[in-house]
């Protein structure tokens, strides 16, 4: 059987595997959808902060710009927490992190928020 990574030494299988942000975005999407979310009240953050938030910055940099995350979840397939952030209550779009184990930031990004998904 081959492995994603290639074989050989030192090839864990892993090594290619690096999942676009779009991608990832999708799948927080569908799990949050799904019912796989804790949610807390949270102010909107402003567009400047959404904006500061970079790759590789820290969670701990993350919540005392933005405050707690308006929900978030892990996904384990890709070993990280997603941080979804609503930025303004009347749009259907949240920022979404993702953080590793390590804390640090991976990915950014804007997705659809599932609240608009709800009838009225």
């Amino acid at each position: 059987m081959t492995r994603l990574g290639g074989e050989g030494p030192g090839r864990t299988g892993f090594a290619r595997l690096h999942p676009r942000p779009l991608l990832l975005l999708v799948i927080a999407a569908v799990l949050t959808a799904a019912g796989c979310a804790t949610t807390t009240a949270a102010p909107a953050p402003r567009a400047a902060d959404l904006a500061a938030i970079k790759p590789g910055m820290t969670r701990e940099a993350l919540v005392s710009r933005l405050g707690p995350p308006s929900w978030e979840f892990p996904v384990w397939q890709l070993n990280v927490m997603i941080l979804s952030y609503r930025s303004y209550r009347s749009d259907c779009t949240v920022f979404q992190v993702s953080v590793r184990p390590d804390g640090t930031i991976q990915d950014v990004g804007p997705a659809w928020d599932p609240a608009c998904d709800r009838p009225d």
